[in-house]
């Protein structure tokens, strides 16, 4: 089991002990001195503990026992050693004691408080030499390889996602976002360019678009009022607008598969990668607030199959062109595609609403 040190390497200690699945076996600890107390069941795992949280094993034990009570810079120790895949469920229960301990902890803590300035000349140069065709994907590869490099070196579960605002037709409002693209590390595909879901009112991405401001939620089990429509393998989630001169075009959406990931430091980086993105969209694509009205959007399971035919969808758009002899683009072809897409999906929520005898 690797441990992570406060700079993101695999610390010298190797700590063996009870796994997360015995654990879940025999018993949930309720406590973080009960989690501790199993942790250093084995006297072996005991002793490798103590030596990488520069304590006495004895002192593990009256922890555990609650005969004494660590020090924060302790209990962040503590943290800084743990096995990764116990660090969540210890951390849900230490924070119980040491409320502070999502904001000061530094255990994940990964990242430099600022874009490299190489970074900013990459994509100036991206912007200033590549052609117009290219240079929309080029910018935005730029910018999640950066994301992914600079935020989960590790490589332990990390994918960033571009959401778009989708053009509503004439004289009306924006309905809904789509996914159009992003990459990932393990336990995500590399490539996320095939996916696609449109989003709405119903999710975090929405909600941080209408409201103009970021957000996150840092564990499925957390306590809020903002929507949530958690995706497979996430465990915490941070979504940004993507603005120029106080008008949105989309967002960036940032999923982890850690609690707890979300850090102030971690939540101020990638909000500057949030403006960097505006670059990736042209003027027109931009909308005030006040132009959108997300609606609700079905659940990814039930959204995917209408993308199935969508390439046979686009060839209909074209030979409709043909029959009322008149010019159509690809991309106005592909355009009117998604609002047709849009407009069923939407039809479907409220069905199913319908069906359920809810309100949609």
């Amino acid at each position: 089991m690797d441990t992570i040190d406060g700079l993101g390497y695999k610390a010298g200690a190797r700590i063996e002990g009870v796994s997360r699945q015995d654990m879940q076996r025999r018993h949930e600890p309720s406590t973080w001195q009960e989690y501790l107390g199993l942790l250093i069941e084995d006297t072996q795992a005991r002793e490798d503990m103590a030596e990488a949280a520069h304590v006495r094993p004895i002192t593990l034990q009256r922890w555990a026992g609650e005969i004494s009570r660590p020090r924060d810079e302790n209990m962040r120790m503590l943290l800084r050693i743990l096995p990764v895949e116990h660090y969540a469920a210890f951390l849900r229960l230490a924070i119980v004691d040491f409320p502070d301990l999502p904001l000061e902890d530094q255990a994940f803590e990964q990242v430099q408080q600022e874009l490299p300035p190489e970074f900013y000349a990459r994509v100036l140069s991206a912007l200033a030499l590549t052609p117009l065709p290219m240079a929309r994907q080029t910018v935005q590869e730029l910018i999640f390889r950066q994301v992914l490099s600079q935020l989960d070196p590790d490589r332990q579960g990390m994918s960033v996602s571009l959401v778009c605002c989708v053009p509503p037709r004439r004289g009306e409002k924006v309905r809904s976002l789509r996914e159009v693209g992003g990459l990932g590390t393990p336990p995500w595909p590399s490539d996320l360019t095939q996916r696609t879901m449109f989003l709405g009112a119903e999710s975090l991405i929405g909600h941080v678009i209408s409201h103009m401001r970021y957000d996150k939620i840092n564990s499925r089990d957390e306590v809020t009022f903002l929507p949530a429509n958690w995706t497979k393998y996430e465990r915490s989630v941070a979504a940004f607008p993507i603005s120029r001169f106080a008008r949105v075009a989309g967002g960036l959406l940032i999923s982890s598969s850690r609690e707890y990931f979300f850090t102030e430091a971690r939540l101020r980086l990638l909000e500057r990668y949030s403006h960097l993105a505006a670059l990736i969209f042209e003027p027109e694509e931009f909308y005030d607030v006040s132009a959108l009205d997300l609606r609700m959007m079905p659940r990814e399971e039930v959204q995917t199959p209408y993308f199935h035919d969508f390439n046979q969808r686009v060839s209909r758009k074209f030979a409709e062109a043909i029959a009322e002899r008149r010019q159509i683009t690809l991309q106005e072809a592909r355009q009117r595609t998604w609002q047709d897409l849009e407009d069923d999906l939407l039809q479907v929520f409220l069905q199913m609403g319908e069906a359920s005898g809810n309100e949609p």
